[in-house]
C-alpha cells in the first residue's frame, strides 16, 4: 500500500451553548488554538519473582484539560473565563441620574452606564441649574470632566442621556459554567478537508491575568476542563470528547 501524505493543520470555528439544553450552538469568534492535553497516573505492580520489571500496569486518565485562545472580547467570552454573571442594560432613557462629585476641575464624572453621545445629552447641578457643555464641562465617552467654571460643586450633579447597548460583566461574581462545544474544524494542510471535534462537557476554569492595558491584540487564554458525560451510556461512544475525521487510503 502507497503511503499518502495525511499533515494536518487545523483550523476552524468554534461554537457552544450550556450542557445539557437545547440552545443554539453559537459562535465565540476568532480563536487561534484548541489543545487538549491528558494527566495519566502511571500505577505499576512490581516483578517479585526475580528479574525485575513489572509484572502489571496501568495508566487511568486522571485529568482531561483544554486551552482555548479566543480573540473575541465579547461579553458571553469574558464571563467565561472570570466567573462572571451578565446583565444586559437597557437602552431607554434615563433622567435626572444622580451623580456624585468632588467639583475640582479636571475631575472625571463617569455615568453609570456608557452614554450614546448621538443621542441627548443633559447635565445639571443638584439643585437644577443649568450646566453648559464646553463651559461647565466636557462631554466624553464614560460621562465628563469638570472644567474650571466653578458652577459644578460637591453637591453632585443631575445626568439625563440614553446608554449604548451593552452588557454589564459582574466579574467573580459567578461560578464556572458547563457548556458543550462543536468545532467546525478544516486541515488547511489537506486543502481545506473538513474534521469535527465535540467535547461533549466542557467546564471553562478562570484566566491568571487580564491584561486590559497593552499595545498587543488581547488574547484570553481559557483553560478548561473536559468532565465526563453521564448522558453517555454506549460503552462504545467517550464520554469526553469525540472526533470525526477523514479516513482516506491510497
Amino acid at each position: 500500500m502507497t503511503q499518502i501524505d495525511r499533515s494536518f493543520v487545523g483550523e476552524g470555528i468554534i461554537y457552544a451553548r450550556k450542557y445539557q439544553s437545547q440552545d443554539p450552538l453559537i459562535d465565540i469568534g476568532n480563536c487561534d488554538t484548541f489543545t487538549l492535553a491528558y494527566t495519566v497516573n502511571r500505577v505499576t505492580l512490581p516483578n517479585y519473582r526475580g528479574g525485575g520489571g513489572n509484572r502489571n500496569g496501568r495508566s487511568p486518565v486522571t485529568d482531561v484539560q483544554a486551552t482555548i485562545g479566543m480573540y473575541d472580547i465579547t461579553a458571553e467570552n469574558l464571563a467565561r473565563v472570570t466567573r462572571s454573571t451578565l446583565s444586559a442594560v437597557l437602552t431607554t432613557a434615563i433622567v435626572d441620574q444622580p451623580l456624585v462629585s468632588g467639583g475640582v476641575e479636571g475631575e472625571l464624572i463617569p455615568f453609570k452606564y456608557l452614554p450614546d453621545l448621538s443621542k441627548t445629552v443633559a447635565v445639571k447641578g443638584a439643585d437644577d441649574g443649568v450646566l453648559d457643555p464646553g463651559t461647565d464641562y466636557l462631554l466624553t465617552p464614560h460621562g465628563i470632566i469638570v472644567t474650571g467654571s466653578g458652577k459644578i460643586t460637591a453637591a453632585g450633579i443631575k445626568a439625563s442621556y440614553t446608554p449604548l447597548a451593552q452588557a454589564a460583566v459582574q466579574m467573580l461574581n459567578g461560578s464556572e459554567g458547563e457548556f458543550e462545544l462543536y468545532i467546525a474544524g478544516l486541515n488547511d494542510a489537506q486543502s481545506g478537508e473538513p474534521f469535527s471535534l465535540r467535547p461533549r462537557r466542557i467546564k471553562f476554569g478562570t484566566i491568571a491575568q487580564l491584561p486590559i492595558l497593552g499595545t498587543e491584540y488581547l488574547k484570553l487564554e481559557a483553560p478548561a476542563e473536559l468532565l465526563a458525560d453521564p448522558l453517555v451510556l454506549s460503552n462504545d461512544i467517550s464520554k469526553f470528547c469525540e472526533m470525526q475525521i477523514v479516513d482516506k487510503v491510497a
